[in-house]
């Protein structure tokens, strides 16, 4: 296969420092397992800013630790010939993220295509292989390990709908909501809930992305449509830059710095977040309200929702422009979601208006959906986190549309791997 080289600089912008990746600010990498990526830290400016890799977000300023698995450093950042590279194999992990370790907020996400690779006759070619072998070629359903389960996790301390929630199966948030209205916000640390500091403005039917140290929090509704965005740097909520188009019901995904809000009350306007405000972009081709979206500003899916009645409709943007993509099996609206572009869940969701809950979860690979084993607690508008459509956290929601509200948890967990090495001869 090959090496690619990534052009690192890092400017500063309103006063913070970023990395670029070849000119992006932040920019999501998407790599392909059998390849080399080299992070090329020979330009001057990269002078006090080591970058390294970690499966957490910002790194060792959100508490994580670097990846070093096939990662290998040269040289001083900012001089001749320093560089941090990774190869890629089938067993790197799907979600790392790119950091400076010495500030924060500087880096972004690296992300690894699927590791499913056809059959080859190789010796001594290592492969991922589940801890108990389940009836083989199972239908991807209720009793198939290798497509996941879910399971309960602590309950939330306010229940809440419509809420929002970010960050991942482990660190997550859920953010404000109705049902009463509560501007309460509480961390989750893999196993119980947290009061934190709570948002400024209370709002419910919101989106929100990023981390639970660095995550943004938009539109909404108290009840009428909000344009107002909210930053956490984990200790406290600043409202920064308006949305162009207030709007509620709407789909959102990507990181404290890089966002898009998309679709909603407002008709089928998208709007990206770079940092400090937000910009129209290309608009979705199906305008619907309670839809949920995944990924980056630049690789973003879209899916579910209400137009008014219930769609499986999904989009894939890819930067420039949205394409509809296979439908999910089960038309919904009101549904949580969790992932990216190329490994995602939708699970949840209702009939609206008739409000008939459901429990179906399905994954997305990139191409379609496959039904999956369902939720424990059939609902709606509940908050939904998680990093790709291998662990994903769904909080509170909704069994009837309102009347009857809900603060479970459940976690998504795909069966655990192990490694095995097998010759052919």
């Amino acid at each position: 296969m090959a090496t690619i080289t990534l052009a690192v600089t890092v400017v500063g912008v309103s006063g913070a420092n970023y990395y670029f990746i070849d000119g992006v600010r932040q920019a999501t990498i998407s790599a392909i397992p059998g390849n080399t990526y080299k992070f090329d830290q020979s330009a001057g400016s990269n002078s006090g800013h080591p970058l390294r890799l970690s499966i957490t977000s910002n790194g060792t300023h959100a508490g994580g630790s670097a990846y070093t698995t096939g990662v290998t450093t040269n040289g001083t950042p900012g001089s001749s010939g320093a560089y941090t590279q990774i190869s890629v194999t089938a067993l790197t992990v799907q979600s790392l993220y790119y950091y400076c370790t010495q500030h924060s907020n500087m880096g972004g996400s690296f992300n690894v295509g699927s590791s499913s690779l056809g059959l080859k006759e190789m010796n001594g070619f290592t492969v991922l292989n589940l801890t108990a072998d389940p009836v083989p070629f199972a239908q991807a359903k209720e009793n198939d390990p290798y497509g996941g389960a879910w399971s309960s996790g602590g309950n939330l301390n306010t229940t809440r709908y419509p809420g929002a929630g970010n960050g991942i199966q482990t660190a997550a948030l859920a953010i404000s909501g109705g049902g009463p209205n509560t501007a309460n916000v509480e961390n989750y640390n893999g196993s119980s809930w947290t009061e934190i500091a709570n948002v400024n403005t209370t709002r419910n039917n919101a989106a929100a992305s990023g981390t639970t140290t660095a995550g943004l929090f938009y539109g909404g509704g108290a009840p009428g449509a909000s344009a107002v965005t909210e930053t956490w740097d984990g200790s406290s909520w600043t409202e920064v830059g308006d949305l162009n188009t207030a709007r509620r019901y709407l789909g959102g995904g990507g990181t404290a710095t890089a966002a898009l809000a998309v679709s909603g009350s407002s008709g089928d306007e998208v709007e990206s977040w770079n940092g400090s405000s937000w910009s129209e972009i290309a608009e979705v081709n199906t305008t619907r309200t309670t839809l949920a979206s995944v990924g980056t500003t630049t690789a973003q899916l879209a899916f579910g929702g209400r137009l008014p009645t219930i769609t499986g409709i999904t989009e894939l943007w890819n930067g420039t422009a949205w394409t509809e993509v296979n439908d999910m099996n089960q038309a919904r609206g009101e549904l949580g979601g969790a992932g990216i572009t190329t490994s995602a869940l939708a699970f949840g969701g209702s009939t609206q208006p008739t409000a008939s809950a459901y429990n179906q979860t399905e994954q997305w690979n990139g191409t379609s959906w496959t039904e999956l084993a369902n939720l424990a607690t059939a609902r709606a508008l509940g908050g939904a986190s998680g990093a790709s459509g291998l662990s994903s956290l769904y909080a509170g929601g909704t069994t009837d549309g309102g009347s009857t509200q809900v603060n479970a948890t459940e976690e998504w967990t795909v069966t655990s791997f192990t490694t095995k090495t097998f010759d052919t001869d």
